[in-house]
């Protein structure tokens, strides 16, 4: 393949010199909002569980689909490739070896970048969880490499460095720090392949050992895949132009909490994914269509049933996160969570 157009960095700045822009703080703080936002409604445990299984495998698909795996959610199950299957299930044991293995406020190091590369490889490369020992590079289309990394021996001191603005200070916002990485990570290149897959791993990686608290894994991936030519230009220019490439990952991030913010919200308006027996889906119903109603009045509307297992049936809706209580006298009332 030819080589023109080099870009050498054995002496790459960590990390770059960066401004926290106005247009960057509003993101952090519309993607803080959203995630605020999910720890504080009380989701159906079913639903829950739901949502974050999709985003767990729309993680790891969307990250193989970056690097070129044609498969999709429609038919990464049926699918008879079994080497592109794996790609992607390689990808999804990573992520549950992180969710496992790797606590909140855990200090990142070495060893779990080499785990995370080590699984996410595993039966792909026989250089699975070690640095590489050869010159790297990256090329477009054509053949022609438009970025070559540092050279082998200057990978670990440089992950070192890397490791060290994790864990400093020097930056207050988590997703900042966690963005940063991952470009440096893509710039040091450690690996002889799968280094996007683990960069991108990265990212709650970070987030994880700075505590950022999120109840679902957000596949930020999938808009990636979507803009694809986006983001490899925006790494591209990442280290001349950082606040360019940080406002556009932060995009990515944003776009999928709202994507997940949205159809959570639709779900719990729908009436087949509540799934409750008849008599509390009426009272349900009817909450819903008032806004906010006494135990009175429910009462009135069900004069055949005993007041015990009526209040029975509004504890259920409320555990089931549907319906709040307001108050908590004899006067109480009930409304529907919107």
């Amino acid at each position: 393949m030819a080589i023109s157009g080099k870009i050498f960095l054995y002496h790459m700045k960590i990390p770059p010199s960066y401004q926290i822009t106005p247009e960057i703080l509003e993101l952090v703080a519309k993607i803080d909002a959203n995630i605020i936002l999910f720890s504080s409604i009380n989701i159906p445990p079913k639903l829950k569980e739901k949502i974050q299984r999709i985003s767990l495998l729309k993680s790891s698909l969307f990250s193989a689909r970056i690097e070129g795996n044609p498969l999709t959610l429609e038919n990464v199950e049926t699918s008879e490739n079994k080497q592109k299957k794996r790609e992607i299930f390689n990808i999804l044991e990573a992520i549950k070896f992180l969710d496992k293995e790797f606590p909140f406020k855990k200090e990142i190091d070495k060893k779990l970048i080499l785990n995370l590369h080590k699984i996410t490889m595993e039966g792909l490369i026989p250089e699975a969880g070690s640095f590489r020992r050869e010159m790297g590079a990256i090329f477009n289309r054509s053949g022609q490499a438009i970025y070559v990394s540092p050279p082998p021996e200057k990978v670990p001191g440089l992950i070192d460095q890397m490791i060290d603005f994790i864990k400093s200070d020097k930056e207050r916002f988590p997703l900042i720090t966690s963005f940063i990485t991952h470009l440096i990570f893509e710039k040091i290149h450690p690996f002889i392949d799968g280094n996007g897959r683990v960069g991108r791993l990265l990212v709650f990686s970070v987030l994880k050992s700075k505590g950022y608290n999120f109840d679902f894994f957000i596949p930020f991936e999938e808009y990636l895949d979507e803009h694809k030519e986006d983001y490899y230009y925006f790494l591209d220019i990442g280290l001349k132009r950082p606040e360019s490439y940080l406002y556009f990952m932060l995009k990515a991030f944003h776009a999928q909490t709202e994507k997940i913010k949205t159809s959570l919200m639709n779900q719990m308006m729908k009436k087949e994914t509540i799934n409750l027996p008849l008599r509390r889906e009426e009272i349900y119903n009817i909450i819903n269509d008032h806004r906010i109603v006494s135990f009175d009045f429910i009462k009135r509307r069900f004069l055949r049933v005993p007041e015990r297992t009526l209040r029975y049936d509004l504890k259920k809706l409320c555990e089931a996160g549907l319906v709040v209580k307001v108050g908590e006298t004899r006067g109480c009332q009930y409304k529907t969570v919107n």
